[in-house]
C-alpha cells in the first residue's frame, strides 16, 4: 500500500519552526526518506522572505547566500521528484496588503529564479506564499497578479495555493457554507491562471473538516483547479508552539481525505515526519506511519 502523502513543503527559510541545521549530507538522506514513504512532490514555502532568499540573489541582494534552491533541484532531479518553487513574500503581511509592489518583486524574483534553474528538469511549478482565509490584504489582486506573472514566464509550469480556513481554530467564524461563498468570490476574480488548491486541513475543527473540503472540491471542479489537502502533521494548539501530531489524529484526517483529495500534501516531512527530524515524536510518527501504509521497515 502506498503511504497516502506524496508531497511535502520544504520550509528552509524558517519563521515559526526552528532550524534543524542539516548539512547537506542530511538533505540528501532526507529526501530519501521522503520517496520510501512515497513523496514525489516538494514545495518551498518560500523562495524569499523579509530579507533573506534560498539562492545567491543579485536582486535582493542576497549574493553570500548559499544556493539551497539549486542544491534540492539537483537533488530532486536525481530522484525524479517534482519541485514547486515558493515566490517571494515581503513580510508575513506581504506590504501590508501592498498588491502591486508584492507583484514587482516576484516579477523581479521569477525572472532570477527561472533564468537560474530553468534547465533542471525537478524546476516544475510556481507556489504563492501568500496565505489567507478570506478577501483581506488585497489576496484576491495578489494571487490574480503573481499566478499571471508565473504563466507569463512559462505557461506550462502548474500554479499551486495553500490558503487557510476562517474558523475558530484561526480566530474566524466562517461556516463551511459562508466560507465557499468567500471562496467562490475570490476564485471568480483569479482562478484562471491558478492550477492547484491545497487548503490547511488543520485550520478547521476536525468534527467540520470534511463538509470544509467537500466545498472546496466542488469550488475546485467549478473553476478547473486540481483539489489537493495540505495535511498538517503538527499539531496547532499545544501551548502555541508546533509539535508533531498524535498518530490517531494523522490517520483519521488521511482517511477523510481519499474521498476527495487529488492529491495529499503535507506541511511538512522534515520537522514533522522523518525518521532523522530534531523532534524525537516525529520520529516515532515516522514508524507509526510506515507501519500502518507498509512502505518499508517495520
Amino acid at each position: 500500500m502506498k503511504g497516502p502523502i506524496t508531497g511535502t513543503f520544504i520550509d528552509e527559510i524558517t519563521y515559526d519552526i526552528p532550524s534543524s541545521n542539516w548539512t547537506r549530507g542530511q538533505w540528501k538522506r532526507d529526501l530519501d526518506n521522503m520517496m520510501k514513504v512515497g513523496i514525489d512532490t516538494l514545495i518551498f514555502i518560500r523562495g524569499g522572505f523579509l530579507g533573506k532568499t534560498i539562492y545567491p540573489s543579485r536582486h535582493f541582494g542576497t549574493e553570500s547566500t548559499n544556493d539551497f534552491a539549486g542544491f534540492i533541484l539537483e537533488e530532486a532531479a536525481k530522484r525524479k521528484m517534482k519541485v514547486f518553487m515558493g515566490l517571494h513574500i515581503s513580510d508575513i503581511d506581504w506590504g501590508k496588503g501592498d498588491a502591486q509592489g508584492e507583484i514587482e518583486r516576484n516579477r523581479h524574483f521569477i525572472d532570477e529564479v527561472y533564468h537560474r534553474y530553468e534547465g533542471i528538469p525537478s524546476l516544475h511549478g510556481w507556489y504563492i506564499p501568500q496565505e489567507a482565509s478570506k478577501n483581506e490584504l488585497n489576496i484576491t489582486e495578489v494571487m490574480k497578479g503573481l499566478s499571471y506573472i508565473c504563466k507569463e514566464k512559462d505557461e506550462t509550469m502548474p500554479v499551486l495555493i495553500s490558503p487557510y480556513f476562517n474558523t475558530y481554530v484561526t480566530g474566524g467564524d466562517f461556516t463551511p457554507e459562508r466560507h465557499g461563498e468567500e471562496w467562490h468570490a475570490i476564485f471568480r476574480e483569479c482562478a484562471k491562471e491558478i492550477d492547484i488548491c491545497a487548503f490547511q486541513d488543520g485550520s478547521a475543527p476536525i468534527e467540520t473538516m470534511r463538509e470544509y473540503f467537500r466545498v472546496n472540491k466542488r469550488l475546485c471542479d467549478e473553476f478547473g483547479m486540481e483539489h489537493w489537502v495540505n495535511t498538517e502533521t503538527f499539531e496547532r494548539d499545544v501551548r502555541r508552539m508546533y509539535y508533531p501530531i498524535p498518530f490517531d489524529l494523522l490517520e483519521r484526517k488521511l482517511s477523510e481525505h481519499g474521498e476527495y483529495a487529488d492529491k495529499i500534501i503535507t506541511f511538512e516531512f522534515s520537522h514533522f515526519l522523518s525518521p532523522q527530524s530534531i523532534y524525537p515524536s516525529a520520529r516515532n510518527l515516522n514508524r507509526l506511519y510506515r507501519r500502518r501504509y507498509k512502505r518499508y521497515g517495520k
